[in-house]
């Protein structure tokens, strides 16, 4: 069963200055004595007979964490199968008792491998993101992913980890970063390339109800399995079942991508669709879609192309665009994937690109044009082979195209939860970007952490230049190809779109708020005929 499959859980110490002398003796010794406390026969003595239980006297902290360790005694007991230990590493083999449903008791093995490794080991994990003379202190284990991870993690995992951190505590001014290596990149990816997270991060990220997370490979990993924190989540269902009797219920993300649209630039010369985004349809009365400038035209001010011109200039450039299809009944959704069904072109973007020679806003409206004969899937190489169907302007077919929109709110909040939708094009790790076109909807977690406006940058003669007047920052893990995708709050309201990442750290991305680009719906509905 998907219970029994294994995975590898792994943590890490990044030293940047070097390691204190006798770090790993003293890591060890922690190591071993909560081992022997938590597994040892006298540790805790249960009387099935009537009796009461005896303890053994042990230091009142360490009692707690072991007990804290083992919720279910009589349920899950922990037995050293093997120990190994190295100047400089530990192996350590732990079986634990599983009660099955059917009575049955069965044992899941955790293997737990410490080392202490400088950047040059074929043994460092993402040493390929140290500087000269960094070392790294290496936590991994091995077990099945069952219950979401609480078979590695109270099959001795968790013990040893905070012996670990109860060590490093010890250390008052040594400098040090802690992070968690993305376990789908170790299966993947060398070990050398593998992403890393900081460990506060991901855990404020938890604590604050998210549960999943995404590398910067692309990889989406469960945040839960990373960091343990089961009672957390535990105590956030019963948290979120109360808001949810309370007030308006979370509209999932199934209910939300019938109206997230594939944008793609397609080049009737080479017959290629050249570049991907994402977008949403705002009005599916008259075909509407919001998405970003810059997967559509050259708003960076980069050589090569013509500044703001649509299309980045290209006489054969036309616009793509892949919706998910609906079951034959019409009442759902037919999966996740795309097929590209429409033609579109861009009717309204920002004024100041033409006006001032500056985009004051990563956002444009597109109008659908055309519908293709057939849907092409694919990478999209079919899309102009196909006899296309006009709908511009004729209000009782696009009404037979049963679109989907989603609802836009210029509010939001500080530390707001949402979530972003789109198509990523990081390859899931296994191709370079690029070299495929995803067609399949995803979305990622994150906050709210900024909402700022300024009007420093609509003054001067700055020209060919992004100076955008207002965004909001998010704290959230996005792939290319979700630019464009709309950013939804826990409602399914659009509080913006994606626009950028911010270059130095790759979870901090920025929108352009509904409250910029509403305007430009508003002009192009008036454009339209009906």
């Amino acid at each position: 069963t998907s219970d029994s499959w294994k995975t590898t859980l792994c943590h890490s110490i990044l030293f940047p200055d070097g390691v204190p002398p006798g770090l790993m003796e003293r890591i060890t010794a922690a190591v071993l004595s909560d081992i022997y406390f938590a597994t040892g026969p006298n540790t805790r003595n249960h009387n099935h007979h009537g009796g009461a239980a005896t303890t053994q006297l042990i230091p009142q902290s360490l009692n707690r964490e072991i007990n804290h360790n083992r919720p279910n005694s009589e349920e899950q007991k922990l037995h050293v199968r093997e120990i190994l230990c190295w100047r400089a590493a530990f192996f350590l083999k732990i079986g634990m008792e599983n009660m099955c449903p059917d009575g049955e008791i069965r044992e899941s093995v955790v293997e737990i491998f410490c080392h202490l490794v400088d950047r040059e080991s074929h043994l460092c994990v993402a040493s390929e993101s140290m500087g000269v003379g960094m070392r790294r202190l290496i936590l991994s284990a091995k077990g099945q992913v069952g219950d979401g991870g609480k078979k590695i993690w109270n099959g001795g995992h968790k013990i040893v980890f905070r012996a670990v951190k109860r060590v490093m505590r010890g250390y008052g001014g040594l400098e040090f970063e802690k992070q968690i290596i993305c376990p789908e990149c170790l299966q993947k990816k060398p070990v050398s390339q593998a992403s890393t997270f900081e460990f506060n991060q991901i855990r404020s990220v938890t604590l604050n109800g998210d549960e999943t997370m995404r590398c910067q490979c692309g990889h989406l990993v469960d945040a839960i399995l990373l960091t343990g924190f089961f009672d957390h989540q535990q105590k956030r269902n019963v948290s979120a079942q109360s808001k949810l009797a309370d007030g308006e219920p979370i509209v999932p993300v199934t209910d939300l991508l019938g109206a997230v649209v594939l944008v793609g630039l397609w080049d009737e010369k080479s017959k290629k669709v050249i570049r991907a985004g994402s977008g949403f349809i705002v009005d599916k009365k008259r075909g509407l879609i919001v998405t970003a400038s810059h997967t559509l035209m050259n708003i960076w001010g980069e050589e090569g192309s013509p500044f703001g011109e649509d299309y980045f200039g290209s006489r054969h450039g036309k616009v793509v665009i892949g919706v998910i299809p609906r079951s034959e009944d019409g009442n759902s959704l037919d999966g996740t994937t795309t097929v590209f069904r429409y033609f579109a072109k861009i009717i309204v973007k920002d004024d100041s690109i033409e006006t001032k020679g500056v985009c004051h806003m990563d956002a444009c409206i597109l109008s659908i044009t055309t519908r293709m004969e057939e849907d092409v899937g694919g990478d999209g190489d079919g899309c102009g082979d196909q006899p296309e169907i006009l709908l511009l302007n004729d209000p009782d077919k696009m009404k037979r195209e049963k679109l989907q929109q989603l609802k836009v709110t210029v509010n939001c909040e500080l530390d707001e939860q949402v979530r972003i939708l789109g198509y990523n094009q990081g390859g899931e790790g296994l191709r370079g970007r690029g070299e495929h076109l995803n067609r399949t909807a995803d979305f990622a977690r994150g906050y709210v952490v900024m909402k700022f406006a300024t009007d420093e940058y609509a003054k001067g003669s700055l020209r060919q230049e992004f100076k955008p007047r207002e965004e909001i920052v998010v704290m959230c893990y996005t792939i290319g190809g979700h630019s464009g995708g709309p950013c939804v709050n826990q409602q399914g309201e659009v509080i913006g779109i994606l626009s950028r990442a911010d270059s130095a750290e790759k979870h901090r991305c920025y929108l352009v708020p509904a409250c910029e680009w509403k305007p430009l719906v508003k002009k192009a509905k008036k454009l339209s005929l009906f």
